[in-house]
């Protein structure tokens, strides 16, 4: 019997075979290749089902942090406020934009930024927040507004999910996007997206993802070579369709899990499906004796990396912490079948309900 994979990126391309082969063609047979029809039909309906009026399609979800940051031109060498349980990614964005992250705690409950603890550790020298909406689960970026602050939503694990009736990524005042495969939007490939309905903000992205360069060519800014390509926009494009149905199997999933396990998954979209253990490695190790893979996210804090040792922070950060020492993920992604998932709670000693 085989194992049971934590994610299978083969089994959403047989989910869409045809149309993705379609689009792969469509591509190949085309003239432009770089930055051209696909790239612009696919931030248009990104921005649509976002709620924004921009969507600039970028390389990497790391580069849409960075990118946005840039674009929020904010003094140099400025404080950002980050959690500082994410995934390192995000911290890494804010040094590459030229700024300094200062690490914030969790909230006990869903582990995102937790807003008292952001409120300590405002400085004279803080000029904007990175939230970051952790494993699907909504930040709570309103009572975040109220520290006066331009908000990057990092909105890499929430494709698709409601705050109070608006869409993650366009709550703060501009939005960032991974498309990893493993992601509810997910390419095969890297890419990424900022999203804002400023348009002088937006239009400082696009310049920026191609060397900085304005509509005559000439530079006008240092930037970057950060460009979401042809192929993978394309893809993107036929993904996105099937966005909310995928959301929908990834809850179903969570609540058969719950159900399975006694409790009450925190409010969200199942990016992730997130258990936490005192004896971890022991849990781990059980699973993968069952033949089931598990990941973790994320057994680091940001502030325990040595680039990142630095960083001021107003406390201990116990939160974070002792989360990073807990958390262990189980296979939650659309096309993961029932009997797989009955696989997964029999290895951990449970039975269907």
């Amino acid at each position: 019997m085989t194992g049971v994979r934590f994610y299978d990126p083969s089994r959403a391309y047989a989910a869409q075979r045809d149309e993705l082969e379609a689009a792969f063609r469509r591509v190949l047979a085309s003239e432009r290749i770089v930055l051209g029809p696909e790239v612009e039909a696919f931030e248009r309906e990104f921005a649509e089902r976002v709620g924004t009026t921009h969507a600039v399609g970028v390389a990497s979800g790391t580069d849409a942090l960075e990118l946005a940051l840039r674009a929020l031109e904010l003094p140099s060498g400025s404080e950002v406020l980050c959690p500082n349980l994410t995934a390192i990614a995000t911290a890494t964005a804010v040094l590459r934009a030229g700024h300094r992250p200062v690490l914030v705690d969790s909230d006990p409950d869903s582990l995102n930024l937790d807003p008292a603890r952001a409120a300590e550790a405002v400085s004279p020298e803080t000029m904007a927040i990175v939230v970051v909406h952790l494993y699907g689960r909504p930040a709570r970026v309103a009572e975040l507004r109220e520290l006066g602050l331009p908000i990057v939503e990092d909105a890499s694990h929430a494709h698709g999910l409601l705050i109070d009736g608006r869409q993650a990524g366009a709550i703060g005042d501009v939005g960032c996007f991974s498309f990893y495969p493993t992601k509810n939007l997910g390419a095969f490939g890297d890419g990424g997206a900022v999203v804002s309905s400023d348009e002088a903000l937006a239009q400082r992205v696009r310049e920026l993802r191609a060397y900085g360069s304005g509509a005559n060519g000439l530079v006008l800014r240092l930037g970057a070579n950060s460009r979401l390509d042809e192929l993978q926009a394309a893809f993107l494009r036929v993904r996105l369709r099937r966005l909310d149905s995928d959301n929908r199997l990834r809850a179903e999933l969570a609540a058969a899990y719950d159900r399975a396990f006694g409790r009450k998954s925190p409010d969200g979209l199942h990016h992730l499906y997130v258990l936490r253990s005192g004896q971890r490695d022991a849990l781990r190790s059980r699973l993968a004796a069952a033949g089931v893979e598990t990941a973790v996210h994320y057994p680091s804090t940001v502030g325990e990396h040595p680039l990142f040792e630095a960083c001021r922070r107003v406390d201990e950060l116990p939160v974070s912490t002792q989360a990073a020492r807990e958390v262990v993920s189980l296979p939650c992604y659309p096309q993961l079948t029932d009997d797989e998932q009955l696989r997964v709670i029999a290895a951990l000693g449970f039975r269907s309900r």
